[in-house]
């Protein structure tokens, strides 16, 4: 066990695992449409771990494919689903990252567009869109160049 072929094909074995376990996990979590069937996938993959781990502890150099498998399945499946859910809200909103999945939790579009989605429809719109008077579209139509947002002093 201390070989070095032993422990580079034990590696190996772990980042395939991982690798296998973020391609499930961002599939199951694309067909998960509630917050509900998210956790339960979750749990399936905690299982499947726990089940794996029994049988694999026979062959030394598999042990470590159920850990990376499960690691993998996590972050695949809160890619997948695209939505801070759980103690991922925690996660995100302390290393300040995914700040979309953050922004759709708080509004709570997510379920709708995940719903959309496996019907093969487009995404609800949830823009609230006014009509410009004629005063205001004689300046945004016509020269192709942007508005001019403001006067802005520069320092």
């Amino acid at each position: 066990m201390t070989d070095p072929a032993f422990i580079i094909a034990f590696v190996l074995v772990f980042l395939f695992s991982i690798y296998l376990g973020f391609t499930v996990g961002t599939y199951a979590g694309e067909r998960a449409a509630t917050s509900r069937e998210y956790w339960v996938y979750n749990l399936i993959a905690f299982v499947a771990c726990i089940v794996a781990t029994a049988i694999l502890t026979l062959i030394p150099l598999l042990c470590s494919a159920p850990l990376g498998f499960l690691a993998g399945c996590f972050t695949g499946l809160k890619m997948g689903f695209g939505e801070s859910s759980g103690p991922w809200k925690k996660f995100d909103r302390f290393f300040n990252v995914n700040k979309g999945h953050r922004a759709r939790a708080a509004r709570g579009s997510g379920e709708a567009t995940r719903r959309a989605r496996h019907k093969g429809k487009a995404a609800p719109d949830m823009i609230s869109v006014a009509q410009e008077s004629d005063a205001g579209q004689g300046a945004s139509q016509g020269s192709g160049h942007a508005a001019r947002k403001g006067t802005r002093k520069k320092r």
